[in-house]
């Protein structure tokens, strides 16, 4: 079973603070007016920092917003950063948080843009990058242990909560991470792009495209090639070779074709940045996966979007059961609801009722006689005795 939070920063016998007294009270005492509001603090970022990674895989945004998106990100970890510093300055057991599974998660939740903004040359590729914006959605987790600090306070406070209210807490939080993550996994698993370097016509109809970053099998039909170029637009693909980073299309208005050289020509737009390739999907953004990760979950599934790639349908997989469990919750929760509102109580009175002694008396409306099973008239005797 996973730790709570804080029982992996001091034991139990432990009743000196770790490092500075306030930052102690900040991070592990649930009664501090400080512990409160850095951790209500903490979750507003944490939910900023999920929707606005979420946002940034718009095309539509990303451009016009990449500085506000990459000051956001920058913020955050910062903040999250300085979190992890201060739970290593205070815990006793600084291995022990460092190896544990929220120790993990912190970690993670960082790393990934040190790694992006210290511009590490073996993390260049954008497989790599890939990689680390995947990691990036594990902070929602970090909403879920926010929660169960909440709770963990509650308790040691000795705080009274609707359980109704906390009920649907945990159910809405773990809905909202199941969204998220599978949005963000289905996202990287089936949107597949990159960046185009040269063109080439191989006949009336067909052109070479090389791209550095092709990686894997045919991604699917179709091509979609975006920019300031002649060449943008769908095209129908006509072959894949991605040990050798290129690829053909075919091109159907013979004019276009004929704006590519029968020599490599470099791929730059107007205002020289580099024209992009993607696989023709419907999940082109993680907004996009949320819609369909949603009617994954509610088992309404339209068809309008579904995974084609190995990957994608795994998660797609994980979904549909992660989808039967939160209905289980939400259930659960509402026959306790129903039996509050109509009795008063969530539970139900199972006690076995005492045994009868002697013999079983006779209800006047019974039908038939329970201990010998004949059938009985409307005065309470045996019907076949009172013909006799």
């Amino acid at each position: 079973m996973t730790e709570s939070p804080n029982s992996i920063h001091n034991s139990a016998g432990d009743s000196d603070p770790v490092g500075p007294r306030w930052l102690f009270r900040l991070f592990h005492e649930p009664t501090a007016k400080s512990y409160q509001i850095f951790h209500n603090v903490l979750s507003v970022v944490i939910f900023v920092a999920t929707l606005g990674g979420a946002l940034e895989t718009v095309d539509s945004l990303r451009e016009p917003y990449s500085s506000l998106f990459r000051s956001c990100e920058i913020g955050v970890t910062a903040i999250f950063t300085l979190e992890y510093i201060g739970h290593l300055m205070t815990t006793r057991r600084k291995w022990a948080y460092v190896f544990s599974f929220w120790g993990m998660i912190d970690l993670l939740a960082i790393v990934p843009t040190i790694f992006q903004i210290a511009n590490v040359t073996a993390l260049k590729s954008t497989r790599a990058l890939r990689v680390l914006r995947v990691l990036r959605v594990l902070r929602v987790l970090k909403l879920a242990r926010e929660a169960i600090v909440q709770i963990d306070s509650d308790v040691r406070g000795k705080v009274k909560r609707n359980p109704l209210r906390m009920n649907l807490l945990i159910y809405f939080l773990a809905m909202f991470s199941v969204i998220i993550i599978s949005s963000t996994l289905i996202y990287y698993a089936e949107y597949t792009h990159g960046q185009l370097d040269s063109v080439q016509r191989v006949d009336s109809n067909t052109l070479r495209f090389d791209a550095a970053d092709l990686a894997g099998d045919i991604p699917s039909p179709k091509i979609v090639i975006s920019g300031e170029s002649p060449f943008s637009g769908t095209w129908e693909l006509k072959s894949w070779d991605a040990p050798n980073h290129w690829f053909t299309a075919i091109i159907p208005d013979p004019e276009i074709a004929a704006k590519a050289g029968d020599t490599k020509t470099s791929l730059t737009d107007g205002n020289g940045e580099e024209i992009k390739w993607a696989k023709d999907t419907p999940f082109t953004s993680v907004p996009q996966g949320m819609w369909w990760c949603i009617t994954t979950i509610t088992t309404v599934g339209y068809g309008d979007m579904y995974p084609v790639t190995l990957p994608g349908r795994l998660v797609a997989a994980v979904t549909m059961l992660c989808g039967l469990v939160l209905f289980g919750m939400l259930m659960n929760i509402v026959g306790k609801t129903m039996m509050v509102a109509l009795f008063g109580t969530d539970q139900i009175d199972d006690a076995a009722p005492a045994p009868s002694s002697g013999s079983a008396t006779l209800d006047p409306h019974w039908r038939h006689c329970p201990t010998c099973g004949q059938r009985l008239s409307l005065d309470g005797s045996h019907a076949e005795n009172s013909q006799e």
